[in-house]
């Protein structure tokens, strides 16, 4: 019999804990407050909230700062110089998170409705938390300008290479980087914790809890069945190549699964990739440049998440009209994400407020549960990564076949 002391699963258990630090103690913060929160006085409550919304107004008024940085490093980071590789690899990124976005959108239409979602709101306004002070700081450029100027210097620079820009560029993401990893990251459950304590004190956080068990389902089946048909499409719909081509990217979806990283994951997502292509090449060329920009998993997580917010809220389902804008917007707003946990909720959080008219204890919830559901979404991502260069590597070559 295996000693205790000696024996790996300790320390495997230990290792398992800390890679899953974040989003257990994401999943705590949501869950005390049911129990705690009577023992918690309004005050302090109060005071969380106020925090939360301080915190929140320091991330938007730098967030246009973080979504030019990363999309001009991005694009720069293209290694070559050809306009058409450039040009191709941009609008197939865009198109293929466009597609994920509007799948998750349908998915969510069709089937949240038959959930029977539904909120109430507190009984009347003294039930309401208000914050103790609120920290006003004017927006001082618009999110949409920052990411177009971002495409424009980047595209620009990547064609006319110089020294000095691209050393701005790795400044600004260095900057950028170290801000969300050494500073907002290790305060997000502070930040939630003030929306939670909001949600409970106005009786809203048992409802939505309950809201989102059966949307996990909604979530991670429409993640798995849109993978499968990608890879399907991939083999032209050869059940021998198909099954190939799962079993050889497999090793790098349980990885992306248990590190909670694509850009931990990539190594081994190019040496997975590598057995999928003609040409192994291609593999190092196209996956460093997409491993944060094409992110399909957050694409439809995140969609059908918003949708079951606004249900949970009282808010009706946006058509396909109002839906439309904010999408594409969401799209070209990937190529912003930063590589941490969650980067792509804390881009798309503005979003939502802008177009949906989500509160802040609404972007609060929403980024608590997305994190939750961050490593279905981190290893659906990191498998729609492996799909992209086979159906890259096709459009391209027949591209120049016909130039």
């Amino acid at each position: 019999m295996a000693n205790p002391e000696t024996s790996p699963m300790p320390s495997k258990l230990m290792q398992f804990c800390k890679k899953m630090g974040l989003p257990l103690l994401l999943f705590a913060i949501l869950i005390l407050p049911l129990f705690l929160g009577k023992y918690v006085s309004p005050q302090v409550k109060a005071f969380l909230y106020s925090l939360s919304l301080s915190m929140k107004a320091i991330l938007l008024f730098i967030l246009p700062f973080i979504i030019f940085s990363f999309v001009f490093s991005a694009i720069m980071n293209l290694k070559s110089g050809v306009f058409k590789f450039i040009l191709a690899l941009i609008a197939m990124i865009f198109i293929s998170n466009c597609t994920a976005i509007f799948t998750g959108f349908a998915v969510g239409s069709i089937a949240l409705p038959k959930l029977a979602i539904q909120a109430h709101a507190p009984a009347d306004a003294q039930a309401l938390l208000a914050p103790l002070w609120t920290l006003q700081l004017k927006n001082w450029i618009p999110n949409q300008y920052a990411l177009i100027a971002g495409f424009i210097l980047g595209i620009l620079f990547s064609f006319r290479k110089i020294a000095i820009a691209e050393k701005v560029a790795k400044k600004l993401n260095f900057w950028a980087n170290t801000f969300l990893k050494k500073v907002f990251i290790p305060l997000l459950p502070l930040f939630i914790l003030g929306f939670v304590f909001k949600l409970e004190h106005e009786a809203l956080l048992a409802k939505a809890l309950r809201t989102y068990g059966p949307v996990f389902f909604v979530v991670v089946g429409t993640q798995i069945c849109y993978l499968l048909i990608l890879y399907f499409l991939a083999a032209k719909c050869s059940i021998k190549t198909f099954i190939d081509y799962v079993k050889n990217i497999l090793p790098a979806t349980i990885t992306g699964f248990s590190t909670l990283s694509s850009a931990a994951t990539m190594p081994i997502l190019i040496l997975c990739t590598e057995k999928n292509l003609p040409e192994p090449a291609i593999a190092e060329m196209v996956i460093p440049a997409t491993i944060n920009t094409h992110t399909i998993g957050s694409a439809i997580g995140i969609t059908i998440l918003s949708l079951t917010t606004l249900l949970a809220f009282g808010h009706a389902l946006p058509t396909f009209y109002e839906f439309f804008e904010f999408g594409l917007i969401y799209a070209l707003a990937k190529f912003a994400v930063a590589a941490v946990p969650g980067g792509a909720i804390i881009v798309v959080g503005p979003l939502l407020e802008t177009y949906f008219h989500f509160t802040s204890e609404m972007v609060g919830l929403i980024t608590a549960i997305y994190m939750l559901f961050d490593p279905f979404g981190t290893a659906t991502n990191v498998t729609g990564n492996g799909f992209f260069p086979i159906a890259f590597s096709r459009l391209y070559d027949f591209k120049l076949t016909n130039a």
